[in-house]
């Protein structure tokens, strides 16, 4: 931590070095007041630099943290030298005499930002790599069993970079001395409960025996825990009772969300004009049938809608489905199958890379549909729904949402209800953000499509 206090001031100094030379040496048609001896600049910097740490530490940057996503550590970051940055303007508001331009303070904030944000983006990679040699990795122990516990192994195995071993795993009939015996013998530092279907009042225990060795552990959210965020504490005569206030994603909120959806789809939609051209050329050239495939799907309470295709499948390929649906190679109400025979050659490019759902972008545009949110569903997906998967139509569905980061075709259906729902009951503009960002990534690697 020191070592990275030290990098900051380091940073933040050539950062006002740098902006004072851009500004003096360089933008010399923007004529200055004064040109300040260089010196002066130098001196003050000591104040400055105490100033930034002072509000870096405010915003947490130096705390240690459980887990780190690059994404919010610079988002964290930019708040972080803005806020800095106005303190500087009001300095120079409040002291006339104060020490240099304010082109200067706007130079500094962008150099910083690229220097800072650059330092955190190596210094997450290369931790990254680090881990994948298996340095500073943490011995997991899994608990439970089902679909979820096969993913988390799943993705603890193949992705080295989150810095686990998966140490030990157990099904939902382990017991307290079984934790125990493998906490010692295998040197675990963390252990996740990856069921729902573990008795409380064990679950209580396994916790307990956790901070009794001074462990972490995590738990897979079930029904109850995702609600979290709303729920009060009420009383009735004196009888503490938990009341659940209404869903984020209203009144103002609501407002936000559709005010991001239509500028960012309109200028989505700008940009994306000319590869919208060459693929509905290739699509018009390689398969005979119409451009789009334009397919009846369920939208916020309920409310179905014409949602827009590329065409990735041969023409009346729906009439193909009654034959195909046993094969279906996930579980749940949806159906995937990895050489589902109705797509074509450049259909299956397509799918790969998602290019077939960009022309959702125009169903953004028309208010049906959201940059982020759950997906869409089938009219015949939804006939099967019980009470606990219709939460997920409460919002407009999206373009992209937070299972299709988290791993898409690869995680089962109900689990994708369960980050569904968390979306859902945690929204913030940032939150979008960040699975727009992070779906990029998903999107060029074609992880877990078909």
């Amino acid at each position: 931590m020191r070592l990275k206090i030290l990098t900051d001031v380091l940073l933040i100094n050539i950062s006002f070095v740098l902006a004072y030379f851009f500004r003096f040496k360089i933008l010399l048609f923007i004529a200055p007041d004064s040109a300040p001896i260089f010196g002066h600049y130098l001196r003050v910097l000591v104040i400055v630099s105490l100033l930034w740490l002072a509000v870096f530490k405010f915003y947490g940057l130096y705390e240690e943290k459980k887990s780190s996503v690059l994404l919010d550590e610079l988002a964290m970051l930019f708040l972080a030298i803005s806020t800095s940055t106005l303190v500087l303007f009001s300095m120079l508001f409040l002291y006339r005499e104060f020490w240099f331009s304010r082109l200067v303070i706007v130079n500094a904030w962008l150099v910083a930002l690229v220097l800072l944000g650059g330092e955190r983006t190596l210094i997450y990679w290369m931790a990254g790599i680090l881990r994948a040699q298996g340095w500073h990795t943490k011995n997991v122990l899994l608990l439970g069993s089902g679909e979820m516990a096969d993913v988390i192994a799943q993705k603890i195995s193949q992705d080295k970079g989150l810095g686990y071993h998966l140490a030990g795993t157990f099904g939902n009939d382990v017991s307290i001395e079984m934790i125990k015996e493998e906490i010692k013998s295998k040197n675990i530092k963390e252990v996740i409960i990856a069921s729902n279907d573990i008795p409380a009042p064990k679950v209580v225990d396994i916790i307990m025996e956790c901070e009794r060795f001074g462990i972490e552990f995590k738990i897979i959210p079930g029904r109850l825990e995702l609600i979290a965020s709303r729920l009060d504490v009420d009383e009735l005569g004196g009888i503490p009772l938990l009341s659940v206030s209404e869903i984020a994603l209203k009144g103002f909120n609501a407002f936000i969300k559709r005010a991001f959806d239509f500028i960012s789809s309109l200028v989505g939609i700008i940009i994306l004009s000319p590869l919208f051209l060459v693929f509905a050329g290739l699509i018009k050239i390689t398969s005979p049938g119409p451009i789009f495939f334009m397919q009846e799907r369920v939208g916020k309470d309920g409310d179905k809608f014409k949602m827009f295709k590329f065409r990735s499948m041969v023409k009346d390929a729906e009439q193909l489905f009654p034959q195909l649906k046993p094969l279906s190679e996930v579980d749940g109400h949806l159906f995937k199958m990895k050489n589902d025979p109705r797509i074509t050659p450049l259909g299956r490019f397509m799918r790969r890379y998602s290019i077939d759902e960009l022309p959702q972008i125009f169903n953004v545009l028309l208010g049906q549909m959201s940059m982020v949110g759950p997906r869409p569903p089938l009219p015949r997906e939804v006939s099967e729904y019980s009470s606990w998967h219709w939460k997920r139509l409460r919002v407009r569905p999206g373009i992209t949402g937070p299972w299709q980061v988290a791993g898409r075709s690869l995680l089962p259906f109900e689990e994708m209800v369960r980050l569904d729902v968390y979306y859902i009951e945690n929204w913030s503009l940032w939150l979008d953000i960040k699975i727009l960002l992070r779906t990029v990534p998903v999107v060029l690697l074609g992880t877990g499509a078909y």
